[in-house]
C-alpha cells in the first residue's frame, strides 16, 4: 500500500514525485518569516561540509496528509561550473507529522 501512495505523489504542476527510492528523508522545518519549509541539504560531492537549508518552492510541497510519518524531498543537485556551488533543482516536498 505505501509504495502504490509513493508513486501516487505529484508536485502542484502534476509532475510525479517517484517512487521511495528516488525520495530522500530531510530534515526540514517551518520558517515563520517567509511562511514556508526549509530543508537541510548536503552537497553530493562534498559529503564531509555542513548541510546547507534551502527555501523550498511553494509549488513542489505536497499538501496531502503524510503516510510515510517521516519528511521527504525529491531533489537533484545542479552545480555552478565555476564555483562548484550547488543549488537544488526541486521535485516535490512532503513535511513529516506536524508540518
Amino acid at each position: 500500500m505505501l509504495y502504490t501512495w509513493f508513486k501516487s505523489l505529484k508536485n502542484k504542476a502534476g509532475e510525479a514525485c517517484c517512487d521511495s527510492g528516488d525520495g530522500h528523508h530531510a530534515e526540514a522545518e517551518w520558517d515563520m518569516a517567509k511562511g514556508g519549509y526549509r530543508v537541510l541539504l548536503m552537497h553530493p560531492h562534498r559529503p564531509t561540509e555542513p548541510g546547507q537549508w534551502f527555501d523550498v518552492p511553494y509549488s513542489v510541497v505536497i499538501d496531502q496528509p503524510n503516510l510515510s510519518g517521516i519528511a521527504m524531498v525529491w531533489w537533484a543537485p545542479s552545480y555552478d561550473s565555476r564555483d562548484g556551488s550547488m543549488t537544488p533543482m526541486w521535485r516535490c516536498f512532503i513535511p513529516g507529522p506536524g508540518g
